[in-house]
């Protein structure tokens, strides 16, 4: 079993219950220590939920930010002009995840994608 994950949530809002579903692993998974590190990482359509104010999406969001930090990627924000709302949503890391990722496989991190 992998003793560290990365939660990839880049499914778009077509796919809300596999987000919603990515973000209980992560959340349980943290509250429960089930592994030695999680990190979730917000990639591509699934950013639009945040910029909207999803409100179950940002219920679950809220809740993994206050123990752990949360990602999302700058470049994909860029393109869909939604940075400016990312980046108000206080303790969500808005960041180019590309380099991230790299250090988080070759660390030996598994990724999971929802």
């Amino acid at each position: 079993m992998a003793k560290n994950i990365v939660v990839m949530i880049n499914s778009g809002k077509d796919q809300k219950p596999k987000i919603l579903t990515g973000l209980t692993l992560a959340l349980v998974g943290k509250q429960k220590q089930l592994f030695d590190d999680i990190q979730v990482i917000f990639f591509g359509p699934s950013e639009q939920l945040i910029a909207e104010n999803d409100p179950d999406v940002m219920s679950m969001l809220n809740q993994m930010m206050s123990i752990e930090k949360v990602y999302a990627c700058q470049l994909v924000g860029d393109s869909m002009k939604i940075t400016d709302k990312l980046k108000a949503i206080s303790g969500l890391n808005v960041t180019l995840v590309g380099p991230l990722i790299a250090d988080l496989v070759s660390k030996g991190y598994e990724i999971l994608n929802f």
